[in-house]
């Protein structure tokens, strides 16, 4: 392991210290309110933000970890399928758009109630069935992390809706996220990849950050022998992940 690898493993060590003790005090204020005292609806709705943003620090210095693991060529395979790895990544975003929605995706078992629910709120998901609940081999951590990163960055960049497609041919998994905003440049459909890089300001296309979680999907999917790709499209980005199942362990 090298001094960069050990560096950001204790970073991370350090960094979960004091988001613990914030996501937990949090906690404790909505849950323990006979012993704390009752919260008032606009002091209810502080804390639900504490308790969500110290969630998404936890997250991202997991994240961190995960990218740095891949560096290394560090895989956890687990037996899992799409259908878990698509209900983890959106959960999570919509966490942090909707926690209403949040919840009834993560309570909807039925994959009818699942898909509507999405289609109601402007998420196209486009799926057989059969292959979202298809057993794979696969870090599910990191795929569900790359989706996430994707599907944060189209409900950041769209106009009004994402659509998600998802596919197996044998032991292959397609996942593509489209976003219908103002889409990349081509010129810059390499550049968007690179670590940090943003794209300049030009007319009717905003500044972009894709940088680093970008950089940080395509290693994790490197990690796992796959790849991260931007589409030609007329209206908007569209990223496809391909990555290949495991075989099946002994």
């Amino acid at each position: 392991m090298s001094i960069k690898n050990i560096k950001t493993a204790h970073l991370v060590h350090d960094l979960k210290n004091p988001i613990n003790i914030i996501e937990s005090g949090a906690q404790s204020l909505l849950d323990k309110q006979d012993r704390y005292g009752n919260l008032n609806p606009k002091q209810e709705k502080v804390v639900r933000r504490m308790l969500r943003n110290a969630m998404k620090l936890r997250n991202l210095a997991n994240n961190m970890l995960e990218i740095d693991m891949a560096s290394l060529g560090v895989l956890h395979i687990e037996d899992c399928n799409l259908s878990q790895i698509l209900r983890i990544a959106l959960v999570e975003v919509f966490d942090l758009i909707d926690p209403v929605v949040s919840d009834a995706l993560e309570q909807a078992t039925a994959f009818d109630k699942f898909v509507g629910i999405l289609k109601a709120n402007d998420v196209l998901l486009e799926a057989d069935p059969g292959h979202l609940q298809k057993q794979i081999f696969i870090d599910e951590t990191k795929m569900s992390l790359i989706v996430t990163n994707l599907l944060s960055n189209a409900f950041k960049y769209k106009n009004k809706s994402i659509r998600v497609r998802v596919s197996m041919n044998d032991d292959t998994i397609e996942l593509a996220v489209k976003d219908d905003g103002p889409g990349i440049p081509e010129n810059y459909h390499q550049q968007i990849f690179d670590s940090y890089f943003q794209c300049e300001k030009i007319e009717d296309f905003p500044v972009r950050g894709h940088g680093l979680g970008l950089a940080g999907a395509l290693a994790l999917a490197g990690a796992m022998g796959g790849s991260l790709s931007i589409c030609k499209c007329p209206q908007g980005a569209e990223f496809v992940v391909h990555v290949k199942s495991c075989p099946r362990p002994q």
